[in-house]
């Protein structure tokens, strides 16, 4: 089965049955509350998209530069371009590699999350104001729109152990069956489950029971944020279409491992409002400006 036959029998599966939708009048501790009994929830309009938009230029010409394989192991720029030399199922990025000139998305994304109340959400999940945003697990991903099986991973088996949840941002709009978006298993296990030798969990994880399964439509701005354990999966219906997306991960500063903080930014409250109060750095010049971008935008705000 495939993600065009799994919509076609189970279109229930499109609709929030689970009820894991909120909104900003929602308060943030009944999101946390939902998040940790199933591991995954969406925030509506958390976003302006007029800046997706931009993001969204910006990172589509990125991809289709030379500059976008610099720094990429051969596997990956295999996997950028097939054998063809067409495009292959799309890349994968460190979010300080994204960029036009001094112009960086996922730095003004960062920005936006910070000083939207996707923030208040991300202290009452942390229980704690001083959070670090882990930018070595942070991911820029372009994604082409080809025909995928079922199956689902965990990122606590193919990111890191100790990272507790991922904030996934669609840079624009995101309808099953015309592109590629984040489906879920619900409730998360609150553990690490059996897989397949490739990391996989398998499409008989998925499938045991569609009442669990949720792939939601996403308007631009809206975000989801799943936990460490949550099973979830990339969707491809073979439309082709492209998809821009960043993943940013972030935990409690106090509890964060040593070998995570490189490069990493970290956020606490002064005079009641986010702020970044620090940055750490060893990886390069890219990384630099990138941060320096951050500060930029975070000033502009």
């Amino acid at each position: 089965m495939n993600f065009n036959d799994l919509v076609e029998s189970h279109p229930e599966i499109m609709r929030d049955r689970h009820a894991l939708s909120f909104s900003e009048q929602r308060r943030p501790a009944d999101i946390a509350d939902a998040f940790s009994r199933l591991g995954v929830v969406m925030l509506k309009n958390a976003l302006s998209p007029e800046p997706l938009e931009t993001c969204t230029d910006v990172f589509q010409r990125f991809v289709h530069s030379p500059e976008a394989a610099l720094g990429m192991a051969p596997s990956e720029r295999r996997r950028l371009r097939g054998a063809s030399g067409e495009r292959d199922s799309g890349s994968w990025h460190s979010p300080w590699a994204v960029r036009d000139g001094d112009y960086f998305p996922a730095a003004v994304i960062m920005s936006a999350v910070i000083r939207s109340w996707i923030w208040d959400v991300v202290e009452e999940i942390c229980r704690s104001s001083h959070i670090v945003i882990l930018l070595k697990w942070c991911t820029a991903r372009y994604a082409i729109d080809r025909p995928l099986g079922i199956g689902a991973h965990q990122d606590a088996k193919v990111v890191a152990t100790a990272v507790p949840f991922s904030i996934w941002i669609p840079f624009q709009k995101i309808v099953p069956r015309v592109n590629a978006g984040l489906g879920f298993v619900v409730p998360d296990p609150g553990r690490l489950l059996p897989t397949l030798p490739h990391n996989d969990i398998g499409a008989d994880h998925v499938l045991r029971d569609p009442a669990r399964l949720w792939i939601p439509p996403y308007a631009a701005g809206d975000v989801t944020i799943h936990s460490r354990f949550s099973p979830h999966f990339t969707t491809g219906y073979g439309t082709l279409s492209d998809r821009f997306s960043l993943e940013i991960r972030a935990m409690p500063r106090k509890v964060a491992p040593q070998n995570y903080l490189d490069p990493a930014i970290y956020v606490s409250r002064r005079n009641g409002i986010p702020t970044i109060v620090e940055a750490r750095s060893s990886t390069g010049v890219g990384v630099q400006e990138f941060l320096a971008a951050l500060d930029r935008s975070a000033i502009a705000a």
